[in-house]
């Protein structure tokens, strides 16, 4: 049984562990992202207190796309510094992308897919489902708390369940329907993307759509009991990571990080040839 002074506060947490070599990777390359930040912003020529902001900004970001993907795709190591590239370039092209709906996806997926070894703690399922609403009124993102909803039914539903998730999923539902009454929202139809990125983030949504579906048994091992994590919980993690996406498609400022961290995963798919070759997990 492994042990962290982090599981006496939360037990979603996954700690680096300087010890191992991924993880001294991953901190060297949020240093470095940090660096990439700073450069980029003195070539917009931005405040001392905004080269601190686009720093923390970028090293948020990098380690962010970095962990979502470890969590989407945990056999997958390869294609989590793939995905991490890929959030840092979408960081350098667009203004401000969205940071906080990536952390909450993330909290969302290791909530269903376990692993840090855990179930969630009552105080977790509080503070991310604060962090939902957060979101969704930050970004006028209803559906995300459907999302979150999903997320949580999910956890108490799945192998293991913990019942009590259901109120705080149905919370989250009912949050929707409130937000959408009170904005006076209704459904409408759904348009047909105009722009080429739009397309092609549709494009990786469903070449992963398809790796959810081909997913038959997963090799990694939570950090806690060092026990096998179940596929159908990791399938589900993956679910609400594709949805998250989905759901603001048509605002791609906002889950630009989380289609990137996506596209990661695919190309990462595409060195297996074809969903063919198996990935070695150490």
């Amino acid at each position: 049984m492994a042990y962290h002074r982090i599981y006496r506060y939360t037990s979603i947490g996954r700690p680096l562990r300087p010890a191992q070599l991924t993880h001294k990777v991953v901190l060297a390359l949020v240093l470095l992202a940090a660096v990439v930040g700073v450069v980029s912003a003195k070539a917009g020529d931005f405040s001392p207190a905004g080269l601190f902001q686009r720093a923390l900004s970028f090293m948020l970001i990098s380690y962010g796309s970095w962990a979502l993907a470890r969590e989407l795709d945990p056999d997958d190591r390869i294609a989590a510094f793939i995905s991490m590239a890929a959030g840092m370039l979408a960081a350098l092209v667009v203004n401000s992308p969205g940071l906080l709906i990536v952390f909450t996806t993330l909290a969302l997926a290791r909530m269903v897919n376990r692993s840090s070894g855990l179930a969630a703690r009552t105080s977790d399922s509080i503070l991310v489902m604060i962090s939902v609403f957060l979101v969704m009124y930050m970004t006028d993102s209803p559906f995300y708390a459907v999302v979150a909803g999903i997320a949580f039914v999910l956890d108490g539903t799945l192998v293991k369940p913990l019942r009590q998730q259901w109120v705080f999923g149905l919370i989250c539902f009912a949050g929707t329907i409130v937000y959408m009454v009170d904005h006076d929202m209704g459904m409408g139809p759904i348009a047909a993307p105009e722009s080429l990125h739009v397309w092609l983030s549709l494009l990786f949504l469903l070449i992963f759509a398809l790796n959810i579906l081909l997913l038959k048994s997963v090799q990694s091992r939570d950090d806690f009991y060092q026990k096998r994590l179940d596929p159908g919980r990791v399938r589900g993690a993956m679910m609400i990571g594709l949805l998250a996406a989905v759901q603001g498609i048509y605002r791609s400022q906002e889950v630009v990080i989380l289609v990137a961290v996506i596209s990661g995963i695919c190309f990462g798919m595409a060195f297996r040839k074809g969903f063919k070759t198996p990935v070695s997990v150490s």
